[in-house]
């Protein structure tokens, strides 16, 4: 099986193999992903071509490269008005900037209610990897 191998601690944007794509993180070994922080609940997986990575690079380069410094002081903010444990989740906030970066001219500044919106999609990108991972257990159980 061929693998691609991406700076370790950097993000990809890959198909999420349920007709989306996902913002994930290169693990230690560059060859695997993570797509929750917590290693509790996820296996790392191989990066494969299927996926069609798209090397994202880091948070500081991601935010740089798409004028997204002033929203990205700002996501963490509104997580933690909502009272959300994940404003210090880097793989969460990655997948908000992303979300915003697809959606938002060039250096724009997002108001609550548009960054509130990126939150829930971000939530669906964490809600079909933990579908994924939840099945993948199940066919272990059965196995």
């Amino acid at each position: 099986m061929k693998t691609t191998k991406f700076p370790p601690g950097s993000f990809l944007e890959i198909d999420d193999l349920q007709g989306g794509r996902k913002v994930v993180l290169v693990g230690r070994d560059g060859v695997t992903y993570w797509d929750t922080i917590d290693a509790e609940k996820v296996t790392p997986l191989v990066i494969h071509p299927v996926c069609k990575p798209v090397e994202l690079g880091s948070m500081v380069r991601f935010v740089q490269a798409r004028g997204l410094s002033e929203v990205a002081v700002k996501i963490p903010d509104r997580l933690r008005a909502r009272m959300d444990a994940r404003a210090d989740d880097a793989l969460f906030i990655m997948r908000v900037l992303w979300v915003l970066s697809n959606e938002l001219a060039f250096g724009s500044v997002p108001g609550d209610s548009f960054i509130d919106a990126a939150i829930a999609k971000a939530n669906e990108q964490q809600r079909v990897a933990q579908s994924m991972h939840a099945s993948a257990d199940r066919y272990c159980e059965v196995g």
